[in-house]
């Protein structure tokens, strides 16, 4: 039996950040969608998990992002993301998104 270990899952990264983009736009079409952190700037350590940006236009409140997210994340895995998968979703505001790309590198997720 082959052994998974953390490097080998997030080798996998390009392949789990198109299953979660497809998620959001079955559930949020007209969301923008960005990678950030490690993976956005080539850096990524055994310890690294896969920084996706979801952007709307308004700040939710905490309710209704976590009820977001967690339609997102069933959709991603019906769509074959598995529960191991290091997934960060930052559900946040495009005033929010500005700060992002002050701090690193935002990618749009079609890009990748």
């Amino acid at each position: 039996m082959k052994k998974t270990t953390p490097l080998k899952i997030l080798a996998k990264w390009r392949e789990y950040t198109r299953i979660v983009y497809k998620a959001i736009k079955t559930i949020a079409p007209r969301a923008e969608t960005y990678i950030t952190g490690g993976v956005a700037e080539n850096r990524l350590t055994i310890k690294s998990d896969i920084d996706i940006l979801l952007v709307l236009p308004q700040k939710l409140t905490f309710t209704q992002a976590v009820e977001l997210r967690t339609k997102i994340l069933k959709e991603a895995e019906k769509l074959g993301l598995p529960l191991y998968a290091p997934i960060d979703l930052h559900i946040i505001s495009r005033e929010e998104l500005r700060k992002y790309k002050k701090r690193g590198r935002v990618i749009p997720l079609d890009k990748i």
